[in-house]
């Protein structure tokens, strides 16, 4: 009761003030009123906001990667053509690998002496739990051989076990004779052209960014070939 008195006596004494204040109070209550209505819109268009900034960015990005995967392979393409027309320009005896036909080519010049299908090794990348990689790649580009092994004998790399989550044996136990086969070309980056071995790790499949071929195939072609013949990959 008193405090209705006082409201009273207030709003007699001082009109300005008291309905000031309450005009105050009602605008407040409304406004806290209208942003609790738009608290929801507000998140959501928030978030609508935010999905399409991401979707744009993201379309930035594939935008960007996809020119520069283009980009790269015209790059190939170019090495490719480049590489071929090489090749059919070479004079004297030399080895052609079409990466396309899958085909290894002996020519003396323009000439083709035996064309001999090829396996091709993938492009690969080893992981070793103790953080050491293995990155193969497929050659491209004019090589020469820099080296002719006949039945070596060697240890088996230790990424070849690392790949297939095996355990690497010791140096001694990893030795396998002739575990690229009989005939192994060895091309001046390191690039092997080996006939498939019979036995050992390596029996099956191809090594990562090397070329197999069948052994009768290496043999027809082996005495002919020597150190330094061009090798044409494209």
């Amino acid at each position: 009761m008193a405090r209705s008195n006082e409201m009273r006596h207030l709003r007699r004494d001082h009109p300005i003030f008291f309905w000031g204040s309450v005009s105050v109070l009602v605008l407040l209550v409304v406004a806290t009123a209208a942003v609790a209505v738009r608290i929801p819109q507000y998140r959501s268009e928030a978030g609508q906001l935010n999905r399409q900034m991401d979707a744009q960015e993201r379309a930035t990005r594939d935008s960007i990667l996809n020119a520069r995967a283009r980009r790269a392979e015209l790059a190939v393409a170019l090495i490719r053509h480049e590489v071929r027309l090489k090749s059919l320009h070479e004079s004297g005896l030399h080895l052609a690998i079409s990466t396309r036909d899958s085909t290894l080519y002996l020519r003396q010049g323009a000439a083709t002496l035996r064309a001999i299908p090829v396996r091709i090794g993938a492009d690969s990348t080893v992981r070793g739990a103790d953080g050491r990689t293995w990155r193969f790649v497929r050659p491209l580009g004019e090589r020469r051989v820099a080296e002719k092994r006949e039945s070596p004998s060697g240890p088996v790399p230790e990424w070849v076990y690392v790949s297939r989550g095996e355990p690497v044996p010791p140096e001694p136990a990893r030795e396998v004779s002739g575990g690229l086969g009989r005939y192994v070309l060895v091309l001046d980056d390191g690039t092997e052209i080996y006939s498939r071995p019979s036995t050992g790790p390596l029996a099956r499949g191809v090594i990562p960014g090397s070329f197999v071929v069948a052994e009768p195939d290496m043999q027809a072609i082996f005495a002919a070939i020597g150190d330094d013949t061009p090798v044409y990959i494209y």
